[in-house]
């Protein structure tokens, strides 16, 4: 559900009245499905997103860190840049790459990191004081759908 232009970090609003939008959604086959995976995501998300994907004031204008004015999915909004060096040499140390990966600060000097993947786990790490919790399995069920 994201609208930004690939990596050109410029948004994009549908030229269409949000209740056009919303009819659109809702149309898809799949939401008259009980217990589909589009009708109990798109329930439980279009709330959640419906005005940002609207919004063109800061900080949903433009993509980036939360600390600069930007928004993200890949990062919680509390993220401080000392906290994305955290993150980021935490993978560099472990030779983990970022790009299937989403990083929440749940308090100070803890940590949640997804990976995007079928296989499920779960490990905790201790890393320069911090505790980061890493698990993999997130979008599980709609990566098993495009397997």
């Amino acid at each position: 559900m994201g609208n930004y232009h690939s990596f050109g970090h410029s948004k994009f609003v549908p030229e269409v009245d949000p209740s056009k939008f919303r009819a659109i959604l809702f149309s898809n086959p799949l939401y008259e499905i009980q217990g589909s995976l589009y009708r109990e995501y798109l329930d439980k998300i279009l709330p959640l997103v419906e005005k940002e994907i609207f919004a063109l004031e800061s900080p949903y204008s433009q993509l980036g860190f939360p600390y600069q004015g930007g928004v993200t999915g890949y990062f919680s909004p509390t993220m401080t840049a000392d906290d994305l060096t955290l993150i980021r040499d935490f993978f560099s140390e472990h030779k983990i790459s970022p790009l299937n990966t989403r990083a929440f600060k749940i308090s100070e000097g803890k940590f949640v990191i997804t990976v995007g993947s079928i296989d499920k786990s779960l490990k905790d790490f201790t890393f320069r004081g911090a505790m980061i919790k890493f698990i993999h399995g997130e979008f599980g069920p709609f990566l098993e759908e495009v397997n």
